[in-house]
């Protein structure tokens, strides 16, 4: 195999069982670092359920995604502009950027809405946003380069979410993001590889170290970027950074009425 995103030779790095029954061998780049499975027969079986039902810590990481956003968004982007949460799940980080003013559209072709409706887009029609955000999408990716050009169709601003490798590389039973028990992650990620995937589209790599990072087309200070995608910063200065929320104007858009 070759690496799919810098296309150098790859080694089998390890095998694992996935969803408790597939022996499933995984490859490791000798380059840029990136792990990936081998291709993965046993995804409509994981997919069965579009969120995993182990994904315990989705209210708390929507929570802390939207202060970062928030914080990102303010500081380097347009606030008044137009966004996308591609893979948005429930629909909850859209409806909670909506209460915090930010004018953001939902997307998933697998998953429910069921906090944003009346604000979905339709996606091959829905034009050019000022970002798109892509949480916990990209270690789902069973071809990176693919999945980051349909985004780039649509922004050439993309704030993700994917934990990246420790150091050295964890074996699959050593490292909880492997997801062996629900089998949706096949590809996991070095700073070096996803750095590669933004310069190869001609874009700048921005990253805070750990879970948050941004592609984008702007030449930010690293160091901003660093403090600003940190939780703990990000909620010192987002209620500085606030916004009117759109919930009135929502409430009348779906119904017709005013909240009294």
């Amino acid at each position: 195999m070759s690496c799919s995103i810098c296309n150098s030779p790859t080694g089998k790095f390890a095998s694992a069982i996935v969803l408790g029954k597939h022996k499933v061998d995984y490859f490791k780049c000798c380059q840029c670092g990136f792990v990936c499975t081998e291709a993965p027969y046993w995804l409509e079986e994981a997919y069965s359920t579009a969120i995993t039902g182990s994904d315990i810590g989705l209210l708390r990481r929507n929570s802390r995604l939207v202060t970062i956003a928030h914080a990102v968004i303010s500081v380097f982007f347009n606030t008044r502009g137009r966004y996308l949460d591609f893979a948005g799940g429930y629909g909850l980080f859209v409806r909670m950027m909506r209460d915090s003013g930010f004018d953001f559209k939902w997307y998933d072709r697998y998953c429910t809405n069921l906090f944003a409706g009346g604000f979905a887009a339709d996606f091959d029609n829905a034009g050019n946003f000022d970002l798109v955000t892509a949480f916990e999408v990209f270690e789902h990716l069973v071809d990176p380069v693919d999945g980051l050009e349909e985004l780039l169709k649509h922004s050439k601003n993309i704030l993700i979410t994917t934990d990246l490798l420790p150091k050295p590389a964890p074996k699959p039973e050593e490292w909880w993001y492997y997801g062996l028990e629900h089998g949706q992650h096949v590809s996991f990620y070095t700073r070096k590889s996803l750095q590669f995937l933004a310069e190869n589209k001609g874009l700048n790599f921005y990253t805070n170290g750990a879970t948050v990072h941004l592609i984008t087309e702007k030449k930010l200070p690293a160091a901003l970027f660093f403090l600003l995608a940190r939780h703990k910063t990000a909620s010192l200065i987002a209620p500085f950074l606030s916004k009117k929320s759109l919930l009135e104007d929502d409430f009348r858009t779906i119904t017709g009425g005013e909240l009294s």
